[in-house]
């Protein structure tokens, strides 16, 4: 924990208060994933290192001025509250399934975020205009692309949190 805290602050310039919330964060994601399966059950004792830090480096990516970002199929909270936490930004988190739905309004409100939670699957969400796009373990990218088509305009920029496969995503929206 003493790393990761190190990390925290030193690059992301995290706050007393902010780590306060993003341990709130850690520990209601450890608690309800016994019941929704949230991340991998391989990484539950590396949640810090594997999802909140891996979240938080989108932060390097932010415009600095506020803009609204769109975070999809953001089940676990992930990018969506962590960069709500980080950050001031707008952020809109979509997902499909009620009971993940349930932890995110319940994660929202344990670190007084003024994040949305929209309770509808992607393809029928109307536009927001958004100015990012975020997501992590949510779709390869062609369908991601093709999923988020409602959403696109001349200056959407996305931000995705990709695996290992990410090259052969890419070769298929060639």
């Amino acid at each position: 924990m003493t790393d990761v805290v190190s990390v925290l602050k030193d690059k992301y310039n995290v706050s007393h208060e902010t780590l306060s919330e993003l341990s709130s964060f850690h520990d209601l994601l450890f608690k309800w994933q016994k019941r929704l399966n949230l991340i991998s059950p391989k990484t539950i004792n590396e949640i810090w290192d594997r999802h909140i830090i891996d979240s938080a480096q989108l932060c390097s990516f932010l415009p600095k001025k506020r803009c609204c970002i769109l975070d999809i199929g953001s089940g676990a909270g992930l990018p969506g509250v962590v960069l709500s936490i980080l950050t001031d930004h707008e952020i809109h988190l979509v997902e499909s399934d009620k009971k993940k739905c349930a932890f995110l309004r319940t994660a929202l409100s344990r670190v007084n975020s003024s994040a949305l939670v929209h309770e509808t699957r992607l393809e029928e969400m109307p536009s927001l205009g958004a100015d990012i796009i975020t997501a992590r373990a949510f779709a390869p990218l062609p369908r991601l692309l093709t999923l988020t088509q409602n959403q696109h305009h001349p200056k959407l920029r996305f931000l995705l949190l990709k695996g290992r496969d990410v090259n052969s995503e890419l070769m298929k929206i060639g």
